[in-house]
């Protein structure tokens, strides 16, 4: 019985790790979005206690941009609402078909998680690099990809969206070019490794989705890179969760 309740233990705790960790990555992907799009002067923080997929916006903002701000949040994967400190919550709007926006199951959540960690260990210590202004994806970061599709194997029946970053040096328009591109090819390469072509798509955001602040040298290292999300084929996006959802 003593090892039955530690299990039980360690499994709720680590439900509520994963969950915590995915509201956090939705923070993190919020202040992200906004600070794109020069909002920076808005803060975003989700429910904790119970976990909460609902953002709560605060800040001195002109109420058009109140309005981008929420749109720009309530459109990040995850999020089921938004809404300014104090005001009526924008839920979710349902998809196209008029059809309400699927829930993903805990055991599909569970598997993503267990992907994304994977994928993201690889990720972390090797990144895929590319000469610049090229899309040429050179031997060393051919070996990572070996290791990522390697890793995504195991994976079968969730989606892979190959996301394009560029610093913020030259031309908009080329720079959003050039990460298509490159995401393009890692796309390719995923796919010429066995990955289904029907479960991975590729995106290129150019500079729009930095992930530092600034344009010296340590911030473009950071911005020039590809990211790997994975998600529910049958979820509403391809950038789905990283981990277990709260509410």
């Amino acid at each position: 019985m003593a090892g039955v309740a530690a299990t039980v233990a360690l499994a709720l705790a680590g439900h509520v790790l994963s969950g915590e960790t995915f509201i956090s990555g939705l923070e993190q992907q919020a202040e992200t979005e906004l600070a794109a799009r020069g909002l920076d002067g808005a803060t975003v923080r989700f429910g904790r206690e119970p976990l909460s997929r609902s953002a709560v916006l605060d800040g001195e903002l002109p109420d058009d941009a109140k309005q981008e701000a929420l749109n720009a949040v309530i459109a990040i994967p995850g999020v089921s609402g938004a809404s300014w400190q104090g005001e009526e919550k924008l839920e979710k709007a349902a998809q196209e078909d008029g059809s309400a926006t699927p829930d993903v199951g805990s055991a599909t959540l569970q598997k993503i998680s267990e992907c994304q960690n994977g994928v993201d260990k690889i990720t972390e210590s090797r990144k895929i690099n590319f000469r610049s202004g090229s899309a040429y994806v050179s031997p060393e970061s051919n070996q990572i990809l070996d290791k990522v599709a390697a890793a995504l194997k195991g994976c079968e029946g969730l989606t892979i969206a190959v996301e394009g970053h560029t610093d913020n040096n030259g031309d908009r328009d080329v720079n959003k070019a050039m990460s298509q591109e490159r995401a393009d090819r890692i796309k390719a390469g995923l796919v010429d490794r066995g990955i289904s072509q029907n479960l991975v798509s590729a995106t290129g955001y150019g500079s729009a989705r930095p992930r530092a602040k600034g344009s010296d040298a340590a911030a473009d290292a950071q911005n020039r890179r590809i990211e790997f999300q994975i998600g529910s084929a049958n979820g509403s996006s391809q950038n789905d969760a990283k981990a277990q959802q709260g509410e």
